[in-house]
């Protein structure tokens, strides 16, 4: 009866002590993130901190330019597609997995990883060599599925950790009491992964928003992602309505996390995030 309140105890008393110790540390790397939000609100013409004059100018920029808005609208469809792709491939990948237990379990496991540890400019010179010569080059399909690659590591390893808390005893019952394959998938594994799915889905989601190096080699003509056109406007137009580009950036990004923190609780998002970066 001792040991679980030594435990809390335990937990109690060094939680402050590391969110202490944390501190400066995320003030180093957010503060310079934040400095962005104030400069999008400049009213002149040049990106300064802190600005002279405060408005809307920026906004109103962004929201007039509508080849702004192609880009957002294409990089929200390649993130969605990116999404589906990735749950559904990782999902069954790591079903399959579990059930089979065959002597390449490893290898397989590797190759499922691989893009985690592969530079990710290697990775998208061979993407963009393969995608030519079977002409999806600078289409939604390819880049979406080339961020469903990237994206596929994050979702097998969060369903990967919810199966092993699986009871495979359920499984059994399933099957002895008549239940097929899809009833199986629907009613005994689909309960136990749902949250797993929903997180890796939000994880793949911010990771395919955010991609630049792999959209930079597969885009082309009416094939923009968003950060492919920061990155060629703060190349040749250095301007503020890249600031409010990086405002709205930085909304999306803090609402995922919002989002993540409601649906699995803080623990579980600060460590899918810390397995992203």
């Amino acid at each position: 009866m001792t040991l679980p309140t030594r435990t809390k105890r335990r937990r109690t008393t060094t939680g402050p002590l590391v969110l202490l110790l944390a501190l400066p540390g995320l003030l180093f790397l957010l503060l310079p993130i934040l400095a962005v939000v104030p400069m999008s609100f400049t009213a002149g013409q040049v990106v300064e901190f802190p600005p002279e004059e405060w408005g809307l100018a920026a906004y109103r920029a962004l929201f007039a330019d509508p080849r702004w808005g192609q880009a957002i609208v294409f990089s929200l469809k390649v993130s969605a597609v990116a999404v589906v792709l990735s749950v559904v491939a990782a999902g069954f990948a790591a079903i399959g997995l579990s059930r089979l237990h065959m002597r390449g379990e490893a290898l397989v496991t590797a190759v499922i990883l691989a893009p985690l540890a592969m530079p990710v400019v290697v990775l998208a010179l061979g993407t963009f060599q393969f995608f030519i010569q079977i002409q999806i080059n600078g289409t939604l399909a390819g880049i979406a599925l080339a961020h469903a690659v990237l994206g596929v590591p994050y979702v097998f390893l969060t369903v990967r950790a919810a199966l092993s808390k699986l009871d495979m005893a359920l499984v059994r019952s399933a099957m002895s009491l008549g239940a097929g394959t899809l009833d199986v998938l629907r009613w005994v594994y689909l309960p136990a992964i749902l949250p797993a799915l929903l997180s890796g889905a939000l994880l793949v989601f911010v990771v395919s928003f955010d991609e630049v190096v792999v959209s930079l080699f597969l885009s082309g003509p009416g094939a923009l992602t968003l950060p492919v056109k920061l990155l060629t406007e703060v190349q040749f137009n250095l301007s503020p309505t890249i600031m409010a580009v990086s405002a709205l950036l930085l909304a999306v990004v803090v609402f995922a996390v919002v989002l993540g923190i409601v649906m699995f609780g803080v623990r579980r998002t600060v460590y899918r995030i810390a397995i992203k970066e």
